[in-house]
């Protein structure tokens, strides 16, 4: 008979490794996992043909725990004639409230999110409520549920100042991405760009707050008690332009002060020369932010008279900038290897060694809204 090609689950047949635990599977009908619906599709075939569902061949399988008791088979046959199909309930374990968002109660959040990301959750589920106040308020796990369908998922936020919804930013911004030269980057081939910036990463003290001992000892370990003190400022130029595959950047760190006129000016310097060296006859277009030092006419004086052009992305619109995402990178390097960085000449080797290893940048120009040319 057929029904004997039923599969059941069992034990697996060789011991588990040391260290690993299987729990036994219960049978279906001792609050074990659901039938499967070939199963219950096998007997509703069964009671339509005519079959007898107590037949002394089934009682067999039904004390081989290899087919279903009859007072099962007969609710899956009142449930294909109430229901029209005999697939099993969906297992809630009576946590899961059968109300949920949907609707116009669904589109309040939405909305809401898009505003206002940064929101509690009880700060949504007020929102929500207020605009339909026709229903109850809706628990945490229901927003929580709705905003998983919705597909939104927990980040780290951000701040964007508000200064840059000012409308001469928002018009500067708009020339940044739309016009042409020398407002904007329209039209610009992205392997002629070079975007450049500073950033300053500080050694700072190893302080882990918890850990795990037996309850009559202290929670202490060997190790370095602080990282030291000190700072590493870098500059940095990422192109688009990749040859090989590859394509370049140019940095310098600084261990002692920030950055000023006449140390920026001597790296400007320093990324003409080796440009002239390395891409002899190319002109590119230099991006960076608005910073007064990044203005100053010598500067200028310098970009232009060494054949290239520049232009200033709009304040407080740091999202634009690609170098911003290089540099969000090597934070995250650095922090993935912080016992391996004891000092400041440390720290230094491992930036050197962290852009050494990023073989492209075309990504990053991409990402924040460049052409792929």
């Amino acid at each position: 008979m057929f029904a004997e090609n039923i599969i059941t689950v069992s034990r697996p047949p060789v011991r588990p490794p040391n260290g690993t635990r299987t729990d036994t599977v219960p049978h279906p009908s001792q609050g074990g996992k659901a039938y499967a619906p070939e199963v219950r599709d096998q007997v509703i075939s069964m009671w339509q043909n005519g079959g007898d569902l107590m037949s002394p061949e089934l009682q067999v399988l039904r004390q081989q725990r290899k087919f279903p008791c009859f007072a099962t088979c007969d609710r899956w046959i009142r449930q294909f004639n109430e229901e029209g199909h005999p697939r099993c309930k969906r297992p809630t374990g009576n946590r899961i409230s059968q109300r949920e968002v949907h609707g116009q109660d669904l589109f309040n959040l939405s909305l809401y999110r898009m505003v206002r990301p940064k929101a509690y959750l009880d700060e949504v589920r007020a929102y929500v409520h207020n605009q339909n106040p026709v229903n109850p308020p809706y628990s945490q796990s229901q927003i929580y549920r709705a905003e998983r369908r919705l597909g939104l998922v927990r980040k780290a936020a951000s701040t964007t100042s508000d200064c840059a919804y000012f409308e001469a930013n928002l018009f500067k911004r708009q020339q940044y991405w739309y016009a042409q030269f020398p407002d904007g980057l329209q039209g610009e081939s992205t392997r002629d760009i070079i975007d450049l910036d500073e950033s300053n990463y500080k050694l700072e003290t190893q302080n882990r707050k918890f850990g795990k001992v037996m309850r009559e000892k202290r929670c202490d370990a060997r190790g370095k008690y602080k990282k030291g003190e000190g700072s590493v400022s870098l500059l940095m130029a990422i192109s688009g332009d990749e040859q090989a595959g590859q394509s370049f950047s140019f940095h310098r760190c600084f261990t002692e002060g920030g950055t000023d006129l006449y140390r920026f000016f001597n790296y400007m310097t320093e990324l003409c020369d080796w440009l002239d060296a390395n891409r002899p006859g190319r002109s590119f277009l230099f991006t960076m932010d608005n910073l007064n030092l990044h203005r100053h006419p010598i500067v200028s004086n310098l970009i232009y008279g060494r054949g290239h052009r520049v232009v200033f992305r709009a304040p407080y619109w740091s999202c634009d900038g690609s170098i911003e995402y290089v540099f969000n990178t090597v934070q995250t390097r650095l922090q993935m290897d912080v016992h391996g960085v004891d000092t400041v000449f440390d720290l230094v080797n491992k930036i050197n060694t962290i852009v050494g290893n990023m073989p492209s940048f075309k990504r990053y120009f991409i990402y924040v809204g460049f052409p792929d040319n």
